[in-house]
């Protein structure tokens, strides 16, 4: 005997999705936890775990951690929409670019999910599942402790 469960499904843009998603705060911010390249990635091909806060206002000019000002250079966007999420990182105070394949979780106002990508045959096509968390997990993830989280 097996349990059927329905889940909803969304059709379209994972990124739409997740902008949906963080507009509908009051904050309009999130958390995120993602691997990162290491810094000598091309000699070693290793990936670090990064966690931060981040937000999609786009900002011309920001103070940076050293207390210089930054201005926006006014050049396009070097990235895929669709394959990486945008964000100011509220932290380092800069804009990041997160890889959707290497996103591990979102903590969107007091709900987190887990991301599992698959791709299917076609390479255009990808299935995001969102696996909803405790947010009393949170203090885990971002540590980086992924296996004490409930989050597989």
């Amino acid at each position: 005997m097996s349990i059927i469960q329905y889940e909803p499904v969304h059709i379209g843009d994972f990124s739409s999705f997740i902008e949906n998603l963080v507009s509908k705060t009051k904050s309009k911010r999130f958390r995120a936890g993602f691997m990162k390249k290491a810094d000598d990635f091309k000699k070693s091909g290793k990936y670090i775990y990064r966690t931060g806060k981040f937000d999609f206002k786009y900002r011309k000019t920001w103070k940076q951690t050293d207390g210089t000002m930054y201005k926006r250079k006014g050049k396009a966007r070097t990235t895929k929409s669709q394959d990486y999420l945008l964000a100011h990182d509220l932290v380092k105070k800069a804009p990041r670019n997160i890889s959707y394949q290497r996103l591990l979780w979102i903590s969107v106002g007091k709900k987190i999910w887990g991301v599992s990508q698959f791709r299917l045959a076609d390479e255009h096509i990808r299935l995001y599942v969102l696996n909803p968390t405790k947010y009393s997990q949170l203090k885990n993830l971002l540590i980086g402790n992924l296996e004490g989280s409930t989050m597989q």
